[in-house]
This record gives structure tokens, sequence and C-alpha cells, in this order.
């Protein structure tokens, strides 16, 4: 990766690539622990737990990149707002090892920051193969999954407010899309996106939505039943178990 990069789509795609890999491989290789990571005003510095649940031994790298939301897309710079301790590393199989991400430099004086840490499984050159040995089975045996992690990494900000939503539907193109806005002081991730109509419920996006970081708007498609009215767009917000309301629909064609 150089320099700035649009990372609406790379990010989906690098998410269900590794999701994808793991399972064929048998869930085995890298794996990262936490998910995410949240550093507040007065902590400098959090870790990323690696693991090596493979037989052999890997490579991996980690790399920090700014996070910011323009256009109704993420978009990434790197930057060095964060150090990261180690940044490569090899892991023997079974093996565990920590990296400590550091911030560098004071926290935000207003809203949250918002960082991606990229962790990469970086392939391992194989020593030339030996003549006299019989050739493998199949070309899925010498097939290496590779995997990428991107690691949202937050630095609150000292009374900071939490996310205010505002959300509405637009028409972009011939396709309907929920538009959000946060005008609060920290981020808001949607999760189980569901349709709400006259005491009956349908879930139009199970799982992750997306994030809206403060101060930006994101827009997601959506498919909205013609003829529904009165209806309600809700999500889980930041993981909470109630839903809350992000978007009131009127009478639609």
């Amino acid at each position: 990766m150089r320099g700035r990069m649009n990372h609406g789509t790379a990010l989906l795609a690098s998410s269900l690539l590794s999701l994808a890999l793991a399972g064929a491989a048998g869930a085995t290789g890298l794996q990262v622990a936490p998910t995410t990571l949240n550093l507040g005003p007065a902590q400098n510095a959090d870790g990323l737990w690696l693991t090596n649940t493979s037989a052999e031994a890997l490579h991996a790298q980690a790399r920090v990149y700014e996070w910011t939301q323009s256009g109704g897309e993420d978009h990434l710079e790197p930057s060095r707002a964060l150090a990261i301790s180690p940044p490569m590393l090899q892991l023997a199989p079974g093996a565990r090892q920590l990296v400590r991400v550091i911030r560098v430099g004071a926290p935000p004086a207003r809203a949250e920051a918002a960082y991606r840490i990229i962790v990469d499984e970086l392939p391992v050159d194989e020593p030339a193969a030996d003549a006299k040995a019989p050739p493998p089975a199949s070309a899925a045996t010498q097939l290496k999954f590779v995997l990428r992690y991107s690691i949202p990494v937050f630095v609150t900000a000292e009374g900071q407010s939490g996310p205010d939503l505002h959300g509405t539907l637009v028409e972009r193109d011939g396709e309907t899309a929920l538009e959000l806005r946060n005008d609060g002081g920290t981020h808001a991730q949607l999760g189980n996106l569901a349709l709400e109509s006259r005491g009956r419920r349908s879930e139009l996006v199970p799982g992750l939505v997306g994030y809206v970081l403060p101060g930006s708007t994101m827009r997601w498609p959506v498919k909205i039943p013609a003829g529904t009215q009165d209806a309600q767009l809700q999500s889980r917000i930041n993981g909470d178990a109630v839903e809350r309301v992000v978007a009131a629909i009127g009478a639609r064609p």
C-alpha cells in the first residue's frame, strides 16, 4: 500500500477474504485478538495478541493507517500517530506474541481519533523441492492461505460526547440507501439493521453493517419493499442490547 487508499471496498473484501480463507484452512494460521482497541485519554498503550495456530512457522507485519470517511466511503492514510512494537515478527507453530500499540503524542483535543492496524500474514519462502521426492497428491496440498486483518483503533478525547446520529433514506442511481450522519464525538458501530413496520420486524442486514466516525456521513444500500409506510429502520449501536431508531420511513410508492 502506498499513499492514500480508498478503503471502502478493500476493507470489506479483505475481511471477507480472511474469513473465507480461515474457514478453508480449517481455522488455522494467523489469529489476531482483540478485534478492536479503545485507548482512553489517560491510556497511552494497549496490545494485540498474534497467535500461530498452524503447524508451520509464519511471518507477519503490522502497519498503522489513519482512518477517515468522506463521500460515504472509508479512506486510509499511512500514519505515525501510533507506534507498533514489533512491526514485523516470526511465530513458531503454536506460538503467541504480544504486539504493543503505543500512542505517540497527546490524546485528541475534541473528537475521537480513528485508525486501522493492518496485520498481514506474509508468505514464507519454501525450500527447493527434493527432485527425488514424490509429487504432492494434488495442487491443493501446495496452496498457501495468506490472511489480512483490519483492526479498528479508537483514541478517545477527554469529556467527549457519544455518537449523535441523524439518518434518512436517499435515492441514488435508482437505488435506495440509508444515509447516516454522526454529529457526536465518538464513532457509531451499526449492527443488525432491521425494518420495523406496523408491528412486524424484518432483518435487512444481519451482523455488522459498518461504522460512522465523528463528523462523518456514511451510506449503505437497503431494500425497502414498495408500499412501506409508517416504518422505522432500527440498529444496534456499539453492541447495545437495545435497538435504536436510525431513520423513519414515510409512505413509499
